[in-house]
């Protein structure tokens, strides 16, 4: 895939473009919000930060397979119902967009 706006400003895989472009994350759905979210998901195996999102939390992690595992113990373990947890996949618009935002950026300086 190549990504032009009147240069060419990207070539990959799909894969390689999120890699390239977005930190790795997962999403966390769960029936309820914890209530002090930092004390369960702080300080996890491979969780570097996370956001609240409206059903859940947005997790920051440096790899998903060895995040989503300790998430979910971590979860299970303070009685959390867990709908979902799953690896956040950027659509090929977000991907565009991203690059985009990045060149206009880079425009005003």
């Amino acid at each position: 895939m190549a990504i032009l706006n009147t240069t060419l400003r990207l070539v990959g895989r799909p894969d390689e473009l999120r890699a390239q472009l977005f930190s790795r994350s997962l999403d966390v759905r769960i029936r309820t919000l914890l209530e002090n979210p930092n004390a369960v998901l702080g300080g996890l195996p491979g969780v570097e930060g996370w956001e609240q999102a409206p059903s859940g939390y947005v997790l920051a992690v440096s790899d998903p397979e060895v995040a989503a595992p300790q998430v979910a113990r971590a979860l299970v373990g303070v009685g959390a119902e867990i709908l979902s947890i799953a690896e956040s996949r950027h659509l090929l618009e977000e991907i565009y967009l991203e690059l985009i935002d990045e060149d206009v950026e880079a425009r005003r300086r």
